[in-house]
């Protein structure tokens, strides 16, 4: 199944009237049902695509895994996608924070709470980059866009490891890319403690409690931040940036992982 599809269009100006109609591409979404061994763990409705990325990280992402080598494979069958584990391997099931059909739409009050009871974690890496890196990065996340730019309707994810791209994902869910992104980095072996997450949506708690599962010490977003997102990325000590647009950004919280253009860390003096 393809990620766009075709859809007629009638192309109004307000001073002309009707201008044309034409065909242009819209992103599609679709049912992915996720299962662990023979349990049936959540339905994302998603981008068509990367399907094994999108279990594994959405696995992983909410806690229910966290070994790798628990893994024995993935299956992809349509849109279910069957990730099966070892004979000893361990599943939280207990862990995930959503219910067993997610939209694209934003979480509930309910999940919103949960995620700033359960998240305990902190961030220990102390891992930095510099603030041109940052702008490169974002660069890098917008050129590779290819389904934003043809239909204005879709999410972008890309996980940088020692600044080098190595996951990127597009999804009609930011969740899902954000996913997409962490799952290709489990499959490819990629060290977290080391990486930048750069996403496109906005950065609420449930986004970044992503971040901080995984130890992604710093998230970057095009987009801005909600009070949620801020909050848990300061209790965590994830480094947290908005409004990546160009050359300029702001820092939210842990600024001291940001080297300024002369080398220094950024660092609060107030």
């Amino acid at each position: 199944m393809s990620a766009t599809a075709k859809a007629k269009v009638y192309k109004i100006d307000t001073k002309e009237g009707l201008t044309a109609v034409i065909e242009e591409e819209v992103a599609v979404e679709a049912p992915t049902n996720i299962y662990l061994d023979q349990t049936h763990i959540v339905t994302l409705l998603s981008s068509p695509s990367m399907l094994s990325e999108l279990a594994v990280g959405h696995l992983f992402s909410e806690g229910i895994l966290r070994e790798k080598e628990s893994i024995r494979d993935v299956l992809v069958a349509g849109t279910d996608v069957h990730v099966r584990l070892k004979p000893e391997a361990k599943a939280n099931l207990e862990a995930t924070r959503l219910g067993r059909i997610v939209t694209t739409a934003c979480g509930s009050l309910t999940n919103y709470l949960k995620v700033l009871t359960q998240a305990n974690t902190k961030i220990s890496s102390n891992y930095s980059v510099s603030t041109e890196e940052i702008a490169q990065m974002v660069d890098e996340l917008n050129k590779s866009s290819r389904v934003f730019k043809a239909t204005g309707g879709i999410h972008s994810a890309a996980i940088f490891c020692d600044r080098k791209m190595v996951a990127f994902s597009e999804d009609v869910g930011r969740h899902n890319a954000a996913d997409k992104a962490i799952g290709a980095c489990i499959l490819g072996g990629a060290k977290f403690d080391r990486s930048v997450l750069v996403t496109s949506g906005r950065q609420t708690a449930d986004i970044v409690a992503k971040a901080v599962q995984m130890g992604i010490p710093i998230s970057v977003s095009i987009s801005g931040p909600i009070h949620s997102g801020i909050q848990l990325a300061e209790n965590a000590g994830l480094t947290l940036i908005c409004f990546a647009r160009g050359r300029r950004f702001n820092i939210y919280t842990s600024p001291e992982r940001i080297r300024s253009p002369k080398g220094t860390q950024i660092r609060d003096e107030s």
